[in-house]
């Protein structure tokens, strides 16, 4: 009798906590993986390597792919802070570097965003055919934009984000084969030889927001 009444008081312990409300997670200040990007006027970029370090405000992101009848290679090492971000090319080990006048926007869900809803995505049929994550929405007034965030309930993994941002439009970024973690730490430093003669400079203004500086 004992033991059924500590069976019945842990059950509705769990069942309560998983009818609270989700809290705002912290998401990993290091990731990488993939990651694909819709811009405004039907635009995509899909990026095959994808580094992002929080604290240090640095993202790197490789893509290949075609544009048209052009093949199209980018190799983008952006550093928010220094604000400047370097075009990288490797097989004649020259760069391009360019003034970067854009807000780093974390990869998080900020403290003042509003929870919407709890789903799985996938099957509740069985264990692992599904995934439970999370829908934060708010605005950010210093990019002055719209958001709806898209996070695992467990590890506070970003799955989809949408940001609208005034006069600019709407842009889906989705992640996938995230790991925790940046594998190689130099890929997030400039190349040695992007600081010889054979650097560009350049200071078109260009990259004025932070998703504009990833196409």
């Amino acid at each position: 009798m004992q033991a059924a009444l500590v069976l019945t008081v842990i059950l509705s312990s769990l069942l309560g906590a998983f009818a609270q409300k989700p809290h705002h997670c912290k998401s990993p200040p290091y990731l990488q993986g993939k990651l694909a990007v819709d811009f405004p006027e039907g635009k995509t970029m899909v990026y095959e390597q994808f580094y992002y370090d929080a604290l240090e405000e640095r993202i790197r992101v490789v893509a290949a792919g075609k544009e048209g009848e052009h093949d199209v290679f980018m190799d983008r090492l952006l550093l928010f802070r220094e604000k400047v971000y370097y075009d990288i090319i490797y097989h004649n080990k020259t760069c391009t570097k360019n003034s970067l006048d854009a807000a780093f926007v974390p990869i998080a869900i900020p403290f003042d965003a509003k929870h919407r809803a709890q789903v799985v995505l996938g099957s509740l049929s069985a264990p692992a055919e599904g995934l439970l994550v999370n829908n934060w929405v708010g605005s950010d007034a210093e990019i002055k934009a719209n958001y709806s965030l898209t996070f695992t309930e467990f590890g506070c993994i970003p799955v989809v984000t949408l940001y609208h941002i005034d006069g600019v439009g709407h842009f889906l970024s989705s992640f996938f084969d995230m790991i925790i973690g940046i594998g190689d730490p130099s890929a997030l430093i400039p190349p040695a030889f992007c600081f010889s003669n054979n650097t560009v400079e350049r200071r078109d203004g260009k990259a004025t927001n932070f998703f504009t500086a990833l196409l």
